[in-house]
């Protein structure tokens, strides 16, 4: 083997080997891509705030459209959407639609789609799909179901209409408790109470479908590497979201743990001097009781004292009142009187 044919393989295992790579890192987008546009076109996202959408919005992050967004074409306007591989949409002129959920797994053939229908006409296009797999699109009035299609949803004037191109459509009114299947030429309304007819197309019907699904928007291959870089940075925007939350987070417990530490410690701290304050007030009143018995102590010798000496003078001036008292009375006198008669007598 020569040289040249030997780098010759090398390089197609180069590049096959990278393609199986790029394929496996491929990453599905849960939304929509605006692959075409024409006339007034405009998104509203999930948090309320309404952009116009230009040409040059394709491939962009204002091109992709995720679960909560809503869609809506003017009278001029129409837009062409692809959720996955095997699933196209193409919205008509005065059309508002919103994408409620999608889940999607192109390699396996999986795709759970919601769609609601405002107003105005969308066709679409989907291979056949795994056995979980559905999409469904409600209206006011109806809720039409398939698993692979191509097929036409109507709402206008309080009414729903649903034509199908090729394959079944499962048309239910809006309370599930009536539904048909609509097979391929067939079309199904839906009135506002609820009646479902099905009947075949007219001419005019067929071409309406068939002018509605001409010359679909495919994403192309560059719009495709374009939608996998605005999903890696997603991706990574994301990540590097969640990891500044997560060490936020971890910087939130640990600033909590110190300041409960920090609590713990002042309640330890406070809790330490509230007993030495407690005790060195227990240590006060003891004094104080102390002064104060003691103080009732000498007040109760004083009384005591007190009594005793009043006690005494009140004997003593007791004593000299009653001497005082006899002396004065009328038989001390007359003893007096008899002593000194006595006294006399002797002396004569």
């Amino acid at each position: 083997m020569n040289t040249r044919a030997l780098l010759l393989k090398v390089a197609i295992f180069v590049t096959l080997s990278a393609a199986v790579a790029c394929k496996k890192d491929q990453v599905d987008l849960q939304g929509a891509a605006i692959t075409a546009l024409q006339g007034s076109v405009s998104v509203t996202d999930n948090k309320g705030t309404k952009k116009t959408i230009s040409p040059s919005s394709l491939y962009t992050k204002d091109g992709i459209l995720m679960p909560g967004y809503a869609i809506q074409t003017g009278r001029d306007g129409q837009v062409d959407l692809q959720f996955s591989p095997t699933m196209k949409l193409r919205m008509g002129p005065d059309t508002t639609l919103k994408i409620e959920s999608a889940r999607i797994l192109a390699s396996k053939g999986f795709e759970q789609l919601q769609l609601r229908l405002e107003k105005g006409r969308v066709f679409l296009a989907s291979e056949k799909l795994a056995a979980a797999s559905r999409i469904n699109v409600v209206t006011p009035t109806a809720i039409a179901s398939v698993r692979g299609t191509e097929w036409v949803v109507k709402e206008e004037n309080g009414k729903s209409q649903t034509m199908v191109k090729e394959g079944k459509v499962e048309v239910a009114d809006d309370t599930l408790k009536d539904s048909q299947v609509v097979e391929e030429n067939k079309k199904a309304e839906v009135q506002s109470d609820g009646k479902i007819t099905v009947s075949t197309q007219t001419d005019s019907d067929k071409k309406e479908v068939a002018d509605l699904g001409r010359d679909l928007a495919s994403i192309t291959e560059n719009g495709r590497n374009e939608i996998q870089s605005l999903i890696q940075q997603f991706q990574e925007q994301k990540i590097l979201i969640q990891q500044t939350i997560e060490e936020q987070k971890k910087s939130n417990e640990e600033i909590m743990q110190q300041q409960k530490d920090s609590n713990q410690e002042l309640m330890k701290d406070q809790h330490k001097k509230d007993l030495e304050n407690l005790r060195e007030q227990i240590q006060r009143d003891r004094e104080e009781m102390d002064k104060l018995k003691s103080q009732l102590g000498a007040d109760k010798d004083a009384m005591t004292q007190g009594g005793r000496e009043e006690k005494d003078k009140i004997s003593n001036q007791g004593r000299d009142e009653i001497n005082q008292m006899k002396q004065n009375s009328p038989l001390s006198t007359q003893d007096q009187n008899k002593a000194e008669l006595e006294r006399l007598r002797k002396g004569q």
